[in-house]
């Protein structure tokens, strides 16, 4: 529209969001300070490489380049955005402009300016349309907002070394916490062992009660050797690797077990009170885990209590979730059986609280068991729920919903009984330890077996090939220097297909199956007794060729 003449003292308004302002040359219009900032205005032409129609001046201080390099065409804005990330803002703007927008903003990208540094762009652009509807322009102010994003970056990689630094810290707690329980187990082991071999050098003075007593000794080294394979097991468990089971849990009779365990865990300064409902439904769930929750939750309650003197409360009950409980925890309606511990301890405040379920946050001083993350982790593994109550001073209280099942609990499964059996050929055994070679030797002897062993794969492969008509099984730990017991047992199958193997190993049966290739073989889990490698033996024997 035409200009009118302007008054005596004021001048004509040449920007639509100017304001009336003295005619003093100290303080520049509201379009001369827009124009000295960091923010770059532009108006570009809705054709490829989006050419420009209209920049502000400071585009040359922010890109490098003036006005009329934009304005001629001898650069389009297209060109200068980084080629990484040209087709990402391509698509923002084509999906902002077909879903009929008035405005967006780009997530920051990069451009480059003359002299190919590259800066991140923040750009927030409005989409101009004709009267049919037509996009034909895009008006937007663009500015640089490298320095925050450099300073995201190292925010984050400070986070991650502190995280890397937290995670060191915590498996070294938790090393030092393994460390110790095997040394007390060993000392059981080492205690019981050399007061059998004391008992056997004076073997010919042996009456029935010395007898006895040295075969309640080497009973006790057999159940301390199977508590140090628990507590492998749990590590396994823990890191992933280990085997996972699910079946109906009584967890009345879980606890009932657990109690010599719980006793040497718990401090004596407590008094333990047990209100266990009898008659519980089962839950479905690994046994393993579920021992590794309960040992949690009292490991917590008992250094909470320390040295002070208190109540540690173990209480299990079944409750029927409505649909308003069920929401409150995030389950679903219906009959739960929970297991709840609470303490009479020092309490946990508001913010320990809010971190309790973080990965490696403790308030202890050295920290025991897997934590209150693997806890969670757990349980929500098991569709079930958490919840915990503190109060600084008071105690704390933790309750753990778990699904119930009509299903029920499998009984206890008994010691298998020694059986009359015998064996006869020789068994090819590989493993890198010479510990366990030696021992294999002598409990294969034992079920009238020869052996001959190996220290690697690669050694089983040629003695086998020397020796495949002698020998009836071959026995594989699957890991081995040189060559593994998965690379091994693929060998021996092209030299003999039918020949029954046995894969050992610490890891899951599902890991070692994975890592044979499928190749048909019975697994035998480490740490194992006679009565196991029999059956193992006698599985393989038998299996079709």
């Amino acid at each position: 529209m035409p200009y009118r003449a302007a008054k005596k003292g004021v001048r004509p308004l040449l920007f639509p969001y100017s304001a009336v302002v003295s005619e003093s040359p100290r303080i520049p219009d509201d379009r001369a300070l827009f124009e000295r900032g960091p923010v770059v205005l532009f108006k570009w032409r809705n054709e490829a490489g989006w050419p420009v129609e209209y920049v502000s001046s400071n585009v040359l201080e922010v890109l490098g380049y003036g006005p009329e390099d934009l304005l001629s065409g001898v650069v389009s804005y297209g060109q200068l955005i980084f080629e990484d990330d040209i087709e990402r803002v391509g698509r923002e703007v084509a999906e902002a402009t077909s879903s009929g927008a008035t405005s967006f903003a780009h997530e920051p990208y990069r451009v480059r300016r003359r002299g190919g540094e590259l800066v991140w762009m923040y750009d927030h652009t409005h989409v101009v349309r004709d009267g049919e509807g037509v996009t034909t322009h895009y008006l937007g102010y663009v500015f640089d907002v490298t320095s925050r994003i450099v300073a995201a970056e190292e925010k984050l990689e400070l986070e991650r070394r502190l995280l890397h630094a937290q995670k060191l810290e915590s498996l070294g707690i938790l090393a030092g916490g393994v460390a110790h329980d095997f040394n007390n187990l060993l000392t059981g082991i080492l205690g019981q062992a050399s007061l059998a071999r004391k008992q056997l050098a004076s073997r010919g003075a042996l009456d029935d009660e010395g007898l006895l007593a040295l075969e309640r000794g080497v009973g006790h080294i057999e159940q301390l050797a199977l508590r140090a394979a628990e507590l492998t097991h749990k590590l396994l468990a823990y890191s992933g690797k280990g085997p996972v089971v699910v079946e109906p849990v009584d967890l009345g009779h879980l606890l009932h077990d657990m109690a010599s365990i719980l006793a040497l865990i718990l401090t004596r300064n407590a008094t333990v009170v047990r209100d266990l409902a009898p008659g519980l439904p089962s839950v479905m769930a690994d046994r393993a885990q579920l021992q590794q929750i309960v040992m949690n939750l009292l490991t917590n309650a008992s250094d909470a209590i320390a040295d002070a003197h208190g109540t540690i409360t173990l209480r299990t009950r079944v409750a029927t979730l409505d649909a308003a409980a069920a929401v409150a925890l995030d389950l679903t309606p219906g009959k739960y059986v929970t297991f709840e511990v609470s303490d009479t301890g020092c309490g946990m405040d508001e913010q320990s609280k809010m971190r309790l379920f973080e990965p490696f946050f403790s308030t202890k001083f050295a920290g025991r068991g897997l934590g209150l993350s693997a806890v969670l982790g757990i349980v929500r593994g098991h569709h079930g729920a958490i919840s915990v109550s503190s109060k600084v001073g008071v105690g704390s209280h933790f309750t753990i919903h778990l699904p119930a099942t009509d299903v029920p609990s499998s009984p206890k499964t008994p010691e298998p009984e020694l059986v009359a059996w015998r064996g006869k050929g020789t068994i090819l055994v590989a493993d890198d330890q010479r510990s366990i070679r030696t021992t294999l030797g002598l409990l294969l002897g034992s079920l009238g077996f020869e052996t001959v062993t190996a220290a690697d794969g690669k050694e089983a492969v040629e003695l086998f090939d020397t020796r495949r008509h002698e020998i009836v099984l071959v026995l594989l730990d699957m890991t081995m220097p040189v060559m593994s017991g998965a690379e091994a047992m693929r060998a021996i199958r092209v030299l003999d297909a039918h020949v029954p193997i046995i894969l050992s190993t610490g890891y899951s049966e599902e890991e070692a199956t994975e890592k044979a290739g499928g190749q048909g073989a019975v697994f035998l889990q480490k740490p194992y007794r006679v009565e196991e490698l029999e059956s193992a033996i006698r599985a393989a024997l038998a299996a079709p060729s």
